[in-house]
């Protein structure tokens, strides 16, 4: 889950905040070289994180079910590196690689704003 803490760190890298919970309301903003993120900067950059998160899960999965290094070389040194490939593109084609659509993303931070305003 994406709390606000992580989208404080995007926004405003570096910045000197505290926070009391995961709510807006609870922000303390202590950095005087940076300005202090809208809350609505921060529910889209959420939704926008939270969709990152969403789309590169074919990594987890992918490196899951990869084996493991040592294995990965004994079978390219026994068996050749054609052999490897079509081991490691079984796995490629099973969790094919997922990109962030801006329609999407724009959707998804559109909503988010929704939320925010009760709408």
């Amino acid at each position: 889950m994406i709390r606000i803490s992580d989208a404080l760190l995007v926004l405003t890298p570096g910045a000197e905040w505290s926070i009391d919970g995961n709510v807006y309301s609870g922000l303390n903003w202590l950095d005087t070289e940076q300005t202090k993120p809208t809350e609505e900067e921060v529910v889209q950059k959420i939704a926008e994180l939270t969709y990152k998160e969403e789309v590169e899960v074919y990594k987890q999965q992918r490196a899951a079910e990869y084996p493991p290094y040592a294995d990965q070389f004994d079978q390219i040194f026994h068996e050749g590196i054609d052999t490897w490939k079509a081991t490691i593109l079984e796995v490629k084609r099973k969790y094919p690689k997922q990109v962030m659509q801006s329609e999407v993303l724009e959707e998804r931070k559109r909503k988010a704003l929704e939320d925010l305003n009760g709408e």
